[in-house]
């Protein structure tokens, strides 16, 4: 299924059908980094909008993973991952989780030294 599908079944509210397909897009290693990327984003977006905001932390620092293994640059990384980072704290903090928000916060602490 193409993304533009998938997102055609976010905006019908078909959750859980997005949901399968963005997972199995983002552990399939036959697709590209940003593609991988591109499906934990939108799988956070998902999580989000079904009230589940620890969950879309978490994919959201999932595509943070997949960026930092990138072979490029560390200011590159950093620069993308960071916007990445802060969605994810910002659900943890709506969750509630005191761990999950030191571990957003200092991953984000890490990022920001990583652009000096």
């Amino acid at each position: 299924m193409s993304l533009q599908e998938i997102v055609v079944l976010i905006h019908n509210g078909e959750y859980s059908r997005a949901i399968s397909t963005l997972e199995w897009e983002a552990s399939n290693q036959s697709r590209t980094l940003a593609e991988r990327v591109e499906a934990c984003k939108w799988l956070a977006e998902c999580h989000l909008r079904l009230g589940e905001p620890k969950e879309s932390g978490d994919w959201y620092l999932e595509a943070v993973k997949l960026i930092l293994s990138q072979q490029v640059d560390s200011k590159t990384k950093a620069k993308e991952a960071i916007p990445l980072s802060e969605k994810a704290l910002e659900c943890y903090k709506q969750d509630g989780d005191t761990a999950d928000v030191l571990v957003a916060a200092r991953l984000r602490q890490y990022l920001l030294g990583l652009l000096k």
